[in-house]
């Protein structure tokens, strides 16, 4: 091979290798691996025991109000914050209408992020809604469809379903249309006015997803 060709082909192949390893983000300024600086936030929700879906979870620096981030808990009731920078974070929950923190319980906890590792924090809650609660299910219904009850009385809806629902009045403004979004989602609304209140499932309501509420 002429000498000057191969001295080109090497410099080029040369060239190549440090422009793939560039791309590829892989290594440093010394050809080493790039260090890992972000771990997992995994936050688990319970209510009364049982892990929860469709609470909401906050995360901030240490001591601050700004919002750094938030997420829902999944179906597993944990609520997962990735690529997070290591160091101190605070992480606070936003208790659903109708739920309060367990006996000795805190609302807001501090957790410590290692590098490509999981923190683990939990909440504890319990469910002091005292009025009537109707879920609204997978299963295109909602359960119970027809509710008696006194005036005074609040009635919670629940999504018990990964799938969204809506509560819309029928033919009345008792209440504004509430969108139930995901599993665990709830609205709630006090009845003070006696009367017949009827509802459907904005979505579903072709397949026969209404209900009524009698308030006598």
């Amino acid at each position: 091979m002429i000498p000057s060709l191969r001295s080109t082909l090497l410099v080029f192949m040369s060239l190549l290798v440090v422009g793939i390893a560039y791309a590829c983000g892989g290594t440093d300024d010394n050809g080493g691996t790039d260090p890992v600086t972000t771990g997992t936030i995994a936050v688990t929700v319970r209510v009364d025991g049982a892990t929860q879906a469709g609470v909401l979870v906050q995360r901030f620096a240490p001591g601050s109000s700004t919002l750094a981030a938030a997420v829902s808990t999944n179906n597993n009731g944990v609520a997962t914050f990735s690529a997070v920078e290591a160091g101190n974070w605070d992480v606070e929950v936003v208790l659903p209408s109708g739920f309060e923190l367990d006996q000795g319980e805190q609302g807001r906890k501090s957790v410590t992020v290692v590098a490509s590792q999981t923190t683990s924090a939990s909440f504890n809650l319990v469910d002091a809604f005292t009025g009537e609660t109707i879920e609204a299910t997978g299963g295109l219904q909602f359960s119970p469809s027809a509710l008696t009850i006194t005036a005074g009385t609040a009635v919670r809806w629940i999504n018990a379903s990964s799938v969204l629902h809506t509560v819309t009045p029928d033919g009345h403004s008792e209440w504004t249309a509430a969108t139930l979004s995901d599993n665990g989602s709830t609205f709630v609304h006090t009845f003070s006015t006696p009367g017949t209140y009827q509802y459907f499932c904005q979505p579903h309501v072709g397949s026969g997803m209404t209900g009524t509420i009698t308030v006598n």
